[in-house]
């Protein structure tokens, strides 16, 4: 439900120049939707900021320029960081369809139509069946395979964190998925390094009415670990089960949040393996987004009963 766009700075300043195009990718790109523009031709967002600032209209202090100064802002407050061969030459198509090869774009938004599957330009995008077209929420099937399809380029693109909020993320359903997300998460990346894992589950104390309670964090991560193997048994994983506290919101939601944004499920990750069970995943706003990440990432909200790191 993310894709990587690698978009040619020719379209930026065309959009600059038009209320409605300016508009529009104000509302179509960037966190909170489908849309994220990669690093390339460069390998940082300082970078990257720089070299778009470089090829800003003429006049920087006229309406067109203030917009594209404030549409490469923008961009960079949530890029897909890709480890690029840097070019400084000035034929952008021809870079893009290079690194295409090499590793492929999810789109190539460029100003001229280029030789390539995945391109679109700002002419044929609203064709019929277009691949700039993404749907915000889609249905699943409630199985390791169904569930990581939905948030496969979340995962495979993120770069810093991958943060797992569920209640029930201490189950043995949800372990599984996330070792099974695990196992495939050093595949068709566009950068060296792997993100931390986080995850954040709601303590549950057991009883006799209740049955067990939740297991420590320590528990969880070992048990996470147990029958990973490669590269991805030094990946960083942090596990906290978490307790909720008066005068603080309730642990409810279960999501899955990421720097590029992050998408709510109904029944989480703890999957039932029924391909005929089904689940909702939707991608979150930026208000939302922006929320869930203060209350768990930023400032975690309630109070730890336990937890494991690296």
């Amino acid at each position: 439900m993310i894709h990587e766009y690698a978009l040619d700075p020719a379209v930026l300043i065309s959009w600059a120049d038009n209320d409605r195009d300016y508009s529009e990718f104000l509302r179509e790109y960037g966190l909170g939707t489908p849309r994220i523009v990669s690093s390339f031709p460069k390998k940082k967002a300082n970078k990257l900021r720089s070299y778009l600032l470089k090829n800003s209209p003429q006049n920087a202090q006229s309406l067109t320029g203030q917009r594209y100064t404030e549409m490469v802002l923008k961009i960079v407050e949530s890029i897909v960081v890709r480890d690029v061969q840097e070019n400084d030459g000035d034929d952008w198509a021809e870079a893009a369809i290079d690194e295409n090869r090499r590793a492929p774009f999810d789109v190539i938004l460029s100003a001229a139509e280029i030789r390539e599957g995945n391109n679109v330009t700002p002419t044929s995008m609203y064709s019929q069946g277009s691949i700039w077209n993404h749907p915000g929420q889609i249905n699943v099937s409630r199985t390791n395979e169904g569930l990581l399809a939905a948030v496969l380029n979340l995962i495979r693109l993120a770069d810093d964190k991958v943060v797992i909020i569920d209640p029930f993320g201490w189950t043995s359903e949800a372990i599984g998925f996330i070792r099974f997300m695990l196992q495939s998460i050093s595949s068709n990346r566009v950068s060296v390094g792997l993100p931390v894992i986080m995850l954040f589950y709601k303590e549950k104390r057991g009883s006799g009415m209740s049955g067990n309670g939740s297991p420590s964090a320590d528990h969880v991560r070992q048990q996470i670990f147990h029958g990973l193997t490669g590269d991805v048994t030094n990946i960083q994983l942090e596990v906290f089960e978490l307790r909720e506290t008066e005068n603080n919101d309730v642990f409810h939601n279960r999501c899955i949040l990421t720097e590029h944004g992050g998408v709510i499920t109904g029944h989480g990750i703890g999957v039932s393996g029924n391909e005929h069970h089904t689940d909702e995943v939707i991608l979150m706003s930026p208000d939302i987004y922006q929320k869930k990440w203060q209350q768990f990432v930023e400032k975690n909200c309630f109070e730890k009963a336990s937890d494991a790191k690296s």
